[in-house]
C-alpha cells in the first residue's frame, strides 16, 4: 500500500479530532443540533488550522440523517452514500479557479439538486484569490441561494475579502493551536506510530510549527524518517533551513561587536549550508524583540534564556535602529534576486549603526567646506544645471556632481569603467575594503568621464550608505582604475528623473555647463556647444529619434 503522509492520515473525521478550536466546533455542532444552518460560512486563519479539514466535518455532519451530538454517525444511509461518492460536496481551489467564468458555473449548477445528500456545499479554499468580478458573480448566489445550497468559504487572509461577501456569511475565526494541546496530538501520533521521540524534540518541533497543526505534523513526518531514533535539535533545525536560537545569538553578537570579517564568513556559511536568509531575518527580529523585553522586563524569560539575552550589549535605541533595518531588509529581499548581496550590505549598516559609525560623515564633510549661501546660490542661478529630485536631503554638492558628469560624460569612459568593474570582487574579502566592494557590487556605473563618476542602485537605503562613505569609495576606485574620480549616487528613480530631463533639454536645444566644486568656486561660464555629441555618448542613439 502506498505511503500516506501523516497529515493525511491523522486529519480529524470529527468534531472531537479538531485541535485547538474548541468555541468554534461547539458553535457549529450546536447549529446541527439545533438545525439552525446558514447558507453561507467564513473561516478565516492562519494556515494548518484546521479550517478545510472543520468544513468536510461540517459538510458530512448537515446531511447525515442520525447524528450523533452534531456529529455524522457514519452509518446511516446518507453517510455511506456520501463516504463512496462525495458529488454534492464541492471543493474548489480559489487560487487556480479564480475568474469569472468559474463562479458563473457554480452559479448555473446551485439550482440543480443534490444527487445523494440533502445539502449541495460549495467549499471555496483560499477565497481571498477570486478577482474582483468573481466576487461580484459569487456575491448574487450569495443574496439569494436556493435552500438546499450551503457556501462554506475559507481564507487566510481576511481583509481581502469584500465587506459585500463578509456581511452575507458566518464568520468564523481558527486561532493558531496552543502548545499544550499540539503537543499532546504529536505524542498521540508517536504512540499510534509506534516511535520514540523524546518530548524535548516534540517540544522543539510545537514551536517551529507557530501554531500551525498542519505544519508540525509535516515536520514530525520528516522526523520519523530519518534513519536514527536518537534525533538532535540540530537536525531538526537542519530539516527546517533555519538558525539554531544558540546560533542567531551568536550572528546578534557578531552585528554587535562590528566584526566584518566573521560576520562576512557567518553569512557564507549560512547560504553554503542552505540556510533561508529570509528566515535568518525573521529569526532577528524575534531575538530583538527578546532582548528588548529581557532588557525591560525583569523574569519575563527562564533565567537561563534571559541571561544569554542579556549578555548582548544592545541599548534600546540600538535595537529599534536594528528591527527598522530588519524590517527594511525583510521587504527588500521579497524583490531582490540577489538576496546574499543584499543581505551582506544590511549586515555592515547594522554592524555600523550599532557602533555609531552614523550616515552623517557625507553631511559633516559638506558643513566643513559650505561657505556663502547667497554667493552659490547667485552663481547657480546663471547655470543650467540637471533638475534632480532628492528629496529632503537635497544638497548642491550632489546636484553640482551630477550636472558635470552628464555635461563631461564619454561612453568610452563608461566602457573601460564597466569592463574592469568585475574586478571588485578580488576585494571581497579584503579587510579594508570588504564592505565598500560588496556595496558597489550591488549598483552600477551609469554615467562616466574622465573626472565623474555617476553610480545608480535600485534600493534607496544603499545611496545613503555610498554618501556616507564618499571619500573611502573614492580612494578605492583610484587604487582600482588609477583615476582620482569624483563620485555620487542616485537611486533607479532618480535616474530615470535625471535621464528624462537630460533628453528633453537635448530636444530644446538646452545645454549643460561645467559647475566648479564646492571647495574652489569660480564664475565659470563656459557653454557647451557639443551637446549633441554628448548625448550620443551617454544614451546612444535612442535620442535620434526623439520627436
Amino acid at each position: 500500500m502506498a505511503y500516506i503522509a501523516l497529515y493525511r492520515k491523522y486529519r480529524p473525521q470529527n468534531f472531537d479530532d479538531v485541535v485547538g478550536q474548541n468555541v468554534t466546533v461547539e458553535i457549529l455542532k450546536n447549529s446541527i443540533i439545533n438545525n439552525k444552518i446558514s447558507h453561507a460560512y467564513l473561516f478565516n486563519g492562519p494556515r494548518g488550522t484546521g479550517k478545510t479539514s472543520v468544513a468536510k466535518i461540517f459538510a458530512r455532519s448537515v446531511n447525515c440523517l442520525n447524528n450523533k451530538n452534531g456529529d455524522a454517525c457514519g452509518k446511516c444511509e446518507l453517510c455511506k452514500k456520501i463516504k463512496e461518492n462525495d458529488v454534492d460536496i464541492i471543493e474548489i481551489d480559489a487560487a487556480s479557479n479564480n475568474g469569472v467564468e468559474e463562479i458563473r458555473e457554480i452559479r448555473s449548477k446551485v439550482k440543480l439538486l443534490p444527487t445523494v445528500a440533502k445539502y449541495k456545499i460549495y467549499i471555496i479554499d483560499e477565497v481571498h484569490m477570486l478577482s474582483t468580478g468573481a466576487f461580484n458573480a459569487l456575491l448574487k448566489t450569495l443574496e439569494e441561494p436556493p435552500s438546499h445550497v450551503i457556501f462554506i468559504l475559507a481564507t487566510t487572509e481576511i481583509h481581502k475579502i469584500p465587506l459585500t461577501i463578509l456581511s452575507r456569511c458566518q464568520r468564523f475565526d481558527f486561532n493558531k493551536v496552543n502548545s499544550e494541546e499540539m503537543f499532546a496530538k504529536l505524542k498521540q501520533i508517536c504512540k499510534l506510530e509506534k516511535k520514540n521521540i523524546s518530548d524535548d524534540i516534540l517540544k522543539l518541533i510545537v514551536k517551529l510549527s507557530d501554531g500551525g497543526c498542519r505544519d508540525a505534523i509535516n515536520l514530525l513526518d520528516q522526523v520519523m524518517s530519518l534513519s536514527s531514533d536518537d534525533v538532535t535539535e540540530d537536525e531538526i533545525y537542519n530539516i527546517q533551513g533555519i538558525l539554531s536560537e544558540d546560533k542567531v545569538i551568536n550572528f546578534l553578537e557578531i552585528i554587535s561587536q562590528n566584526d566584518i570579517i566573521s560576520g562576512m564568513r557567518t553569512i557564507d556559511n549560512f547560504v553554503n549550508s542552505g540556510k533561508n536568509l529570509n528566515s535568518v531575518v525573521e529569526q532577528l527580529l524575534v531575538l530583538l524583540r527578546n532582548v528588548a523585553i529581557a532588557k525591560s522586563v525583569d523574569n519575563f524569560f527562564q533565567k537561563d534564556s534571559q541571561l544569554k539575552y542579556l549578555s548582548i550589549d544592545l541599548s534600546l535605541d540600538n535595537i529599534k535602529a536594528l528591527t527598522n533595518i530588519l524590517i527594511e531588509l525583510e521587504n527588500q529581499m521579497n524583490k531582490s534576486i540577489n538576496q546574499r548581496n543584499l543581505f551582506e550590505i544590511y549586515y555592515i549598516y547594522m554592524s555600523n549603526i550599532v557602533n555609531d559609525c552614523k550616515s552623517a560623515v557625507f553631511y559633516d564633510t559638506l558643513n566643513q567646506i559650505k561657505f556663502n549661501e547667497g554667493k552659490m546660490k547667485n552663481e547657480l542661478n546663471n547655470t543650467t544645471i540637471c533638475d534632480v529630485n532628492t528629496g529632503d536631503n537635497f544638497d548642491l554638492l550632489k546636484k553640482i556632481r551630477i550636472n558635470n558628469v552628464l555635461a563631461t560624460a564619454n561612453k568610452e569612459e563608461l566602457l573601460k569603467i564597466n569592463n574592469d568593474y568585475e574586478r571588485i570582487n578580488d576585494f571581497i574579502a579584503n579587510k579594508v575594503y570588504n564592505n565598500i566592494a560588496t556595496l558597489l557590487l550591488s549598483g552600477k556605473v551609469v554615467v562616466a568621464s574622465s573626472n565623474y563618476l555617476l553610480f545608480c542602485f535600485d534600493d534607496k537605503s544603499l545611496v545613503q550608505v555610498f554618501l556616507s562613505n564618499l571619500e573611502k569609495i573614492e580612494k578605492f576606485l583610484g587604487e582600482i582604475y588609477g583615476t582620482e574620480y569624483k563620485i555620487m549616487s542616485v537611486d533607479s528613480n532618480e535616474w530615470a528623473s535625471i535621464k528624462n530631463k537630460f533628453i528633453i533639454n537635448k530636444k530644446n536645444n538646452v545645454g549643460y555647463e561645467i559647475m566648479p566644486e564646492l571647495e574652489n568656486v569660480q564664475n565659470q561660464n563656459k557653454k557647451n556647444t557639443k551637446f549633441e555629441n554628448i548625448t550620443k555618448n551617454i544614451f546612444g542613439d535612442e535620442v535620434e529619434n526623439i520627436n
